[in-house]
């Protein structure tokens, strides 16, 4: 991890987290809805369909009920970029605009232990070598040349960072070598291959190099496009696998485009990289592209945290309308919405973005989208010869199939006539098709239920639910709560010296009679969200799921005083529970002696704990 060129003062975060709203801040990564008093949206650390991420606006705390991560705005960062705590200060203040002491910037000149941010330098590193090849060498001409060919300025070459990888087999080895970066390490990489002796040489050569991130904007990768058309190798080349790059996580300009994805309340799918680059220059820029033929489930849980709509966009010759039709086939999830943003003349984006201009495009990609209905119904619809009355049935069968799947009346009735117009048959005809089909349908889903039934039934016979917490700790848990939100209760544990039975109940209790101790502290109303800022991650999870607990305004004395009696009680009942099971030992072995001394000891602390 990177390290810091001067310590951060404690004013400089406590201005950061005063000009702060937590929910800005999530709210770029996770689509969040109000539900109550608080925020909910998909978890970002764990995939889940029903939201259980909550954000509290009001303590500026979030807390993920289901994988049970919370903390402040600072430890949000810190989990979903994997920096340090200096880091996510400054990240947060360039996120709200608030200006950074040179002498706060993260200094990145040296290298790490961790092997993953190793790898995340020289990334970083080979696209800044990459790009000044391009931009500043003769080396780079070749390239720049193709890139003004495709009408990309030298603005948008720096926006997606784009360099130039010569012909030359270790470049970039010797680069990584001066720097004493070790063979292990390179081999980890992705950026070299090996030859037939086990000799590392440069895997990008004579390559426009595309920089592929994540979706915080860190380099993970890269996409080289060969110049060189004759060569008898792939047009693309991407990155392999590493530590830092997995291509089923992947999203292409994610990290550029989740901005324009929330706005506009939708994202656009692109086949290739330039697409997205093209489209991006035509203003168009809420497009990703995934690094496979179909998006993950992986890939479409980081889409849900940001939209529920997904529009299509590959290219219009025949290769890309089949691509556009196994994509609808193949996006079944139910958290979205789809579109088809079909390319006129057989173009691909990019093709269509020169020849007609950037206007053009956008009036396509707002207001061109196609249902996938519409889209399907024309594509089947190039397969057949409708004179036939053989292919008219087989279109007919398929269109069926789909239109039944639709829910809205008006939508069924549009494409009921749609499809009554292209073979010339009444749409009575065509619905009671449709009824048929329904019924099949319906006899199929009847018999799958009865089976899901059955196994929900055996499933809930055999599964006992313990509740989660215990009496001890759920008054472990009441009373910190009231001890951190209440000062008279937190003063009067300490007076009477009071210790917790479970180790991170009692450090957050030790680290917040430390924290109101400090001078500038108001000891009468504790900020939540400062007070993390002292405890370690494990803690600071605990302390954001106690304080999303569904508590009352007010405590009452008598309730204080019943948490208290428990947890010191806690050790006689640990005693009884331990005595009755030498009771029902000694009773099996038939020790009668035995048996009377534990029911003396038995009598003697049931005694203690009624009193």
């Amino acid at each position: 991890m990177t390290a810091m060129a001067t310590r951060i003062p404690q004013e400089f975060i406590d201005e950061v987290t005063s000009k702060t709203n937590i929910v800005d801040v999530i709210s770029k990564y996770v689509q969040l809805k109000k539900s109550g008093k608080n925020l909910f949206g998909l978890c970002p650390f764990h995939e889940e369909r029903t939201p259980s991420f909550s954000v509290a606006e009001d303590k500026q705390i979030f807390h993920c009920f289901s994988c049970g991560r919370g903390g402040n705005v600072y430890k949000f960062i810190m989990e979903m970029e994997n920096k340090t705590f200096p880091e996510a200060v400054i990240e947060v203040a360039q996120m709200g605009n608030i200006s950074v002491p040179d002498q706060y910037e993260a200094s990145n000149t040296q290298y790490q232990n961790s092997d993953s941010q190793t790898l995340l330098k020289m990334y970083a590193d080979a696209a800044k070598l990459y790009s000044h090849i391009l931009t500043k060498t003769e080396n780079g001409t070749p390239a720049m040349k193709y890139l003004k060919n495709r009408e990309l300025s030298d603005d948008l070459i720096q926006t997606f960072g784009i360099g130039y990888a010569p012909n030359n087999n270790n470049l970039l080895l010797q680069f990584f070598k001066d720097r004493d970066i070790n063979e292990d390490i390179l081999r980890k990489s992705g950026l070299f291959a090996e030859n037939q002796e086990g000799e590392l040489f440069d895997r990008f050569r004579d390559r426009v190099m595309i920089p592929i991130t994540d979706e915080s904007g860190n380099i993970i990768a890269f996409s080289g496009r060969i110049l060189d058309k004759a060569a008898s190798t792939a047009k693309y080349m991407n990155s392999p696998e590493t530590e830092i790059f997995n291509k089923g996580k992947t999203l292409f300009n994610l990290n550029n485009a989740k901005k324009e994805i929330r706005e506009k309340g939708n994202v656009i799918l692109f086949e290739g990289f330039m697409d997205v680059i093209s489209a991006y220059k035509a203003g168009v820029t809420n497009g990703v592209a995934s690094m496979g033929t179909s998006l993950t489930d992986q890939q479409l849980y980081v889409l849900s945290r940001l939209t529920d709509k997904i529009n299509v966009c590959y290219d219009g010759d025949d290769p890309g309308v089949e691509a556009t039709y196994r994509a609808l086939t193949q996006l079944t999830d139910e958290r979205f919405t789809y579109g088809v943003i079909s390319i006129p003349d057989k173009k691909d984006p990019d093709e269509y973005i020169r020849s007609e201009g950037f206007e053009k495009f956008q009036n396509l990609a707002n207001n061109g989208v196609q249902t996938p209905i519409a889209f399907i119904l024309n594509y089947f619809k190039r397969n057949y010869n409708l004179n036939n009355e053989h292919d008219q049935l087989e279109f007919l069968n398929q269109s069926l199939h789909e239109i039944v799947k639709l829910q809205s009346p008006v939508e069924i009735d549009m494409y009921v006539g749609k499809v009554a117009d292209e073979m010339h048959v009444s749409k009575e005809a065509i619905n009671k098709e449709l009824d048929a089909l329904r019924r099949q349908i319906k006899i199929q889903e009847l018999a799958n239920n009865y089976k899901d039934v059955q196994q929900k039934a055996v499933a809930a016979v055999t599964s006992t639910v313990k509740p989660k917490y215990n009496r001890l700790e759920k008054s472990e848990r009441y009373l910190l709560y009231w001890a951190i939100n209440f000062p008279e209760v937190r003063i009067n544990l300490k007076g009477e010296g009071f210790k917790f039975v479970h180790q991170n109940y009692q450090r957050i209790f030790d680290a917040l009679l430390s924290y109101v101790e400090q001078d500038d502290i108001d000891d009468d109303e504790i900020n939540v969200s400062d007070f993390m800022n002292v405890l370690d991650n494990d803690d600071k999870n605990l302390l954001a799921e106690l304080e999303m607990m569904n508590m009352p305004d007010e405590y009452n004395d008598q309730e204080i005083d019943d948490y208290i009696n428990n947890i010191k009680n806690s050790d006689l009942e640990t005693q009884l529970a331990e005595i009755n099971e030498q009771l029902k030992k000694a009773a099996m072995v038939g020790d009668n002696k035995l048996q009377m001394e534990l029911v003396k000891q038995l009598v003697d602390v049931r005694r203690i704990l009624s009193n």
